[in-house]
């Protein structure tokens, strides 16, 4: 059986800059490109691109404003699905496991692992 929605949908979260624009998003709220690369730590070409990507999956919505695009983590869908991540990560990463966040900045969107 295949499942090709599921392989794109993983394969999207299986960038890990993704993935920190999405907590970005989800903890700060919606932001520009510049803003992205910058609390981020990025250049302002990987997070236009990895944005595109999760604007073509709708983990993203954007909204012009000016000359502005500002981006916004999906509350629909997205932000729910974090939820439920966040209280996994909670339960089961706990201290000793490898994955463990040693600091709150980590367990948002900076972790360096």
């Amino acid at each position: 059986m295949k499942y090709p929605s599921f392989d794109h949908f993983f394969m999207t979260l299986g960038n890990r800059h993704r993935v920190r624009m999405l907590q970005l998003l989800n903890i700060e709220g919606p932001q520009s490109v510049n803003s992205i690369a910058k609390a981020l730590d990025m250049e302002q070409s990987a997070v236009s691109h990895s944005l595109k990507h999760l604007l073509q999956c709708h983990f993203v919505t954007v909204k012009q404003d000016g000359k502005e695009r500002i981006y916004a983590i999906n509350q629909d869908t997205v932000a729910p699905l974090f939820r439920q991540i966040r209280r996994h990560i909670e339960k089961y990463c706990v201290e000793g496991c490898e994955h463990y966040w040693e600091t709150e900045k980590e367990a948002h969107y900076d972790y360096q692992r």
